[in-house]
């Protein structure tokens, strides 16, 4: 039985950063507005509970903040014709696939928005 949960790494809070943010997109690109609190909480615990980590409710909170402001600022890609496909995909599965421009473009934005949010030592 191997129940063992660990915390979060730093590639683990890009992945979920990135998960969140193309959550709020799919949502967004099928609803047309944006998603509740009870949205991210539901999603990150998703990819939490999928990945064997855990994580404090005030580190999901920020990491949702995060990913809502990153898919504000990127909407227009849930326009795009190229980007679709991506988002249709994501809708679908259980995980990103990290080979999908889309995904690329999103992860290669929580990468800088976490870099941004370092705190100096």
């Amino acid at each position: 039985m191997n129940d063992v949960r660990h915390n979060l790494s730093p590639t683990d809070r890009v992945e979920l950063l990135c998960w969140l943010t193309c959550g709020c997109l799919g949502a967004y690109y099928l609803n047309g507005s944006w998603p509740t609190a009870a949205f991210h909480v539901q999603a990150a615990h998703k990819w939490l509970d999928r990945h064997k980590r855990q994580a404090e409710w005030l580190a999901i909170a920020k990491l949702s903040a995060i990913a809502a402001d990153l898919a504000q600022r990127h909407s227009e890609l849930v326009d795009a014709d190229w980007a679709r496909d991506a988002v249709e995909e994501i809708l679908d599965s259980d995980d990103l696939n990290y080979q999908s421009e889309l995904v690329l473009r999103v992860l290669d934005e929580c990468k800088r928005a976490l870099a941004d949010k370092r705190p100096a030592d």
